[in-house]
C-alpha cells in the first residue's frame, strides 16, 4: 500500500511540474495586431525613475 501511495505522489508531482513548465514557457503575448498599447511594456512608470518626492529632500 505504501508503494502505491509513493507512485501516486510522484505522478502528481510530475504532472504539476509539467504544468508549471508549460505555463512558464507559454508566455502571455498577444497575436492580435490591433491590440497595441500606447506605452511600451518596458518603459518605466513615473514612480520608477529613481528620484525621491520633493518633500523628502527639502531641508526643514
Amino acid at each position: 500500500m505504501k508503494r502505491a501511495g509513493f507512485i501516486y505522489n510522484r505522478l502528481v508531482a510530475a504532472v504539476l511540474l509539467a504544468l508549471a513548465i508549460g505555463f512558464a514557457c507559454g508566455g502571455c503575448a498577444s497575436t492580435e495586431p490591433d491590440n497595441v498599447s500606447s506605452r511600451p511594456w518596458n518603459s518605466p512608470e513615473g514612480w520608477q525613475n529613481g528620484s525621491l518626492p520633493g518633500t523628502l529632500t527639502q531641508p526643514r
